[in-house]
């Protein structure tokens, strides 16, 4: 019978011809196959929460076992089997009933909104109270077991927590209260969201750890910012060499005084000295303005992650920027250019300057 368990572990045999299993953890079944491997003589019962259930599957002829006990489970997965046997749909009512029961009383209790379907296979809790935009989905897994299917927590946070649970009130308990450690995290974000010119994520979600924004016309700034922990804060800097340099020499000499009282936003201004970043502008930059790439002359391009324009060349006195994919297909075309591992190096289009950049390695970092 090893082919037979092979197929079909969840079977146990406990003599030489009785078999039981559980399958789906709602279908209790008792197989005896005297005959074996064929289905001669054979006796089988099937229970659905302690209640015996007729399957009417044709035993007049002999087949294979293991076929037999794959047209048994395609029985029972049937929708329409489940819908027109009377005993399960009584059944599921009485296994059923405490579930609703339980989820009406967290959803007053923590005053969300619940979305769930006909036989509570999958139940959704959103629209918090206090953070409408987050939701937890969850799928049932056996009579009153729950695993997370989908969440608006970044994983970095919830992972391992989510995991350790099978219960629908633990499953919401946890994510509550990983959301609540997580306020100041969402306030640092949603504090560079409104006062910064946030290039990257293209859609702000609550999943995204990152933000990447405007230092200058050239300079540009990667945080990434820990959700358990957002004063664990890690900086990088993408724009021309000297400027960068310069701005990471700061930044290193000035880190320790870095105050955790102050939001992240206010720390980086005291870092660098400045009363401000830049903001979004209130419309987009004309035909005319600096900020659009110096190849193509847009500003930003649909079907790209690096919408804007973000690389630049190292001569300061250089006013313009490039979109990355700009400045890639640039290099191909130009037999100077020459790439290094992940280094592209060419000549920038417009002063002939040196222009050296890890394009994939800054595609990768915030992708």
């Amino acid at each position: 019978m090893e082919d037979l368990f092979r197929q079909f572990p969840f079977l146990v045999q406990i003599s030489q011809h009785r078999i039981v299993g559980l399958y789906k953890k709602v279908y209790k079944l008792v197989l005896e196959f005297p005959n074996y491997p064929t289905t001669k003589n054979c006796h089988v019962a099937v229970y659905f929460a302690n209640s015996p259930i007729s399957l009417n599957i044709d035993q007049s002829s002999f087949i294979d076992v293991n076929s037999y006990v794959h047209s048994l489970l395609t029985k029972l997965e049937s929708e329409k089997y489940s819908e027109n046997t009377s005993i399960i749909k009584s059944n599921v009512s009485v296994v059923l009933a405490p579930l609703a029961i339980d989820m009406l009383a967290l959803q007053r209790k923590y005053d969300c909104v619940l979305v769930f379907d006909k036989y509570l296979r999958q139940i959704e809790f959103k629209n918090f109270e206090r953070n409408g935009n987050h939701m937890l989905a969850l799928n049932r897994v056996g009579v009153d077991l729950f695993k997370v299917c989908q969440h608006t927590l970044p994983e970095l946070a919830v992972s391992e927590a989510l995991k350790r649970h099978n219960s629908m009130h633990r499953h919401l308990e946890t994510f509550l209260y990983t959301l609540a450690q997580m306020e100041e995290f969402y306030s640092n974000l949603a504090t560079i969201d409104e006062l910064c010119y946030v290039i990257l994520p293209a859609t702000i979600d609550t999943k995204t750890v990152f933000r990447v924004f405007k230092y200058d016309l050239k300079v540009f700034l990667k945080i990434t910012l820990h959700p358990l922990s957002p004063m664990e804060v890690d900086i990088s800097f993408l724009g021309p060499t000297k400027q960068v340099a310069k701005l990471k020499e700061m930044y290193s000499e000035k880190q320790k005084d870095w105050d955790p009282k102050c939001s992240v936003y206010t720390n980086l201004l005291r870092i660098f000295n400045i009363i401000a970043f830049p903001m979004r502008p209130a419309g987009m930059p004309s035909p005319e303005s600096e900020d659009n790439c110096g190849i193509c002359m847009n500003y930003h391009v649909a079907g790209h992650v690096w919408t804007i324009p973000i690389i630049s060349c190292d001569n300061e006195q250089c006013p313009l920027v490039f979109h990355i994919h700009c400045l890639k297909e640039w290099f191909s075309t130009q037999r100077e250019s020459k790439c290094f591992f992940s280094i592209s190096i060419g000549n920038c289009p417009y002063c002939k300057h040196k222009i050296s950049s890890s394009f994939d390695v800054i595609l990768d970092s915030v992708v």
